[in-house]
């Protein structure tokens, strides 16, 4: 008799990996699932599609073959579109699959397919659905330990093959970026996508690789494409981008993969970067350099990082703000903050936040980074004593705000778009949303460009003569102070560059 090949699930074949990549002996492994070692070397072999096909639950699971569809474009659409229902808590069932891929056979140009009830049952097989008359907070899924089986063994499994200078995450967050503490009431829970608070809100978005060692360019979405601060500028310390809602969007986020794979290729490394599993953070076709992997829905790494090292940025930036408003009051001075104030601000706090920082977030999302960081994460000054510079200035900054409150202030605002029912885009409500509370749409019409207020009038460009004298001031400035010789380097730089 002809002894049958046994088949072995994708999950068993995960743990094989797992296995092998712990140092167990091949012979082992082969007689614990009983399989022969060339199944064994064949699974190794093929590791990345299968560790592929677990990452991005494309299969089921407890599935043996990853065999693909016909409609690939189409499954991949109609898979993108039940994640992102599930995690919008909208219960999906049958019926509501087969309008869908219908719609989206009609849209990817495939006028020859119909959703039968044989397509639907193989394609629920293959990933794996399985939906039942009940209520939706206990319907079976057989992706409820995916997360947790993503971080025991797809996540080591990067972090094995990527060294951690080349293991990134990246993340955005919603700034008001002129809000100084005495606003702070009437931000306070907003959604702020649409009225006068809307004007003076950006995306800033934010990478930093594990061991701390690198931070990408940040890149800002703002509402408009040349604000009037943007007038004769051909640099900005930043990547900047542009749409209606200042969001990150899919067409935002693919150009800026793109872009940054161009900068790794140059410096010839391959890297991962990991992402939060947003509708705007879509699958990026023909990255050379970059390996995207999404995190599990409802990740608490997300959270962990963004109460680090957005965190970390932010305080430091209304640390940078206040400093700035007290200073025009003590000096007589009208306030004045544009876009471009603050991009420049946010880049500067930016440089100054520390690779200790950095790595305790990811040590506090579960990577735990082995690495030995010495020195502290210090402020130029302690909150409280900014705090009582500001009361003392005459800023009225409300009664128990601490700093950390005070830069967290706007952590809800909307970032990316989500896809509702019936395709549109929409905004993801906050969990108290007021704006009509406080301010109401009469201005709605008005020109962008006002809606920067603390705008100030628009000041000539100085010339290289000015710009030369302002260097010869900056070197008597150093002259005086107790400095390091780079900063002198610098200055040079400048002056060769001017």
């Amino acid at each position: 008799t002809v002894r049958r090949k046994k088949s072995i699930s994708i999950e068993e074949k995960i743990d094989i990996i797992s296995a092998v990549e712990s140092g167990k002996k091949k012979a082992d492994i082969a007689a614990k699932y009983g399989i022969k070692k060339n199944s064994l070397s064949s699974i190794m072999k093929n590791k990345e599609k299968v560790l592929e096909a677990f990452e991005t639950l494309r299969f089921d699971p407890k599935r043996k073959r990853l065999r693909t569809a016909f409609y690939a474009d189409l499954e991949e659409a109609l898979m993108k579109w039940y994640r992102i229902a599930q995690c919008l808590k909208v219960p999906v069932n049958g019926p509501m699959l087969r309008l869908k891929a219908n719609d989206f056979a009609q849209k990817l140009g495939h006028s020859d397919f119909k959703c039968s009830n044989g397509w639907l049952d193989r394609f629920k097989s293959r990933y794996g659905l399985v939906f039942r008359a009940q209520p939706v907070e206990a319907a079976a899924t057989t992706t409820v330990d995916a997360p947790t089986l993503w971080y025991q063994n797809v996540l080591p499994y990067y972090l094995n093959d990527y060294q951690p200078k080349n293991v990134f995450h990246i993340q955005e967050t919603g700034l008001l970026y002129q809000m100084l503490p005495h606003n702070t009431f009437a931000f306070k829970g907003e959604t702020c996508s649409v009225g006068k608070l809307s004007k003076e809100r950006i995306t800033v978005v934010v990478g930093t690789n594990m061991d701390g060692s690198e931070k990408l360019p940040l890149l800002v979405i703002g509402k408009n494409r040349s604000p009037r601060s943007f007038k004769d500028v051909k640099s900005l310390p930043v990547d900047y981008e542009a749409n209606d809602r200042a969001w990150m969007t899919p067409e935002v986020f693919e150009q800026w993969m793109h872009k940054l794979d161009v900068r790794f290729q140059a410096q010839q490394r391959q890297v991962v970067i990991l992402v939060d599993p947003l509708a705007a953070h879509t699958e990026v076709k023909n990255l050379k350099s970059i390996k995207l992997v999404f995190f599990p829905p409802d990740s608490s790494s997300c959270i962990a990082m963004k109460q680090g090292v957005i965190r970390s940025l932010k305080v430091k930036y209304r640390h940078c703000l206040i400093k700035r408003f007290v200073d025009c009051v003590e000096g007589n001075k009208e306030f004045t903050l544009t876009l471009l104030d603050a991009i420049e601000m946010l880049n500067l706090c930016w440089r100054e936040v520390t690779p200790q920082t950095i790595v305790k977030s990811y040590n506090g999302a579960g990577f735990k980074l082995e690495t030995e960081t010495n020195g502290n994460d210090k402020e130029v000054e302690s909150a409280l004593d900014l705090i009582a510079h500001a009361q003392a200035a005459g800023v009225e900054f409300p009664e128990g705000l601490s700093l950390e409150e005070y830069a967290a202030l706007d952590d809800d605002l909307v970032t990316d778009e989500v896809p509702t029912n019936n395709g549109m885009m929409c905004a993801k409500e906050s969990v108290s949303d007021k704006a009509g509370t406080f301010f109401g749409d009469e201005d709605e019409d008005e020109d962008e460009n006002e809606g920067d207020q603390f705008q100030g009038a628009e000041q000539a460009l100085p010339s290289k003569n000015e710009a030369l004298s302002a260097l010869d001031t900056l070197r008597k400035f150093l002259r005086s102070q107790d400095t390091d010789d780079c900063l002198y380097d610098s200055l040079d730089d400048l002056e060769n560059f001017i």
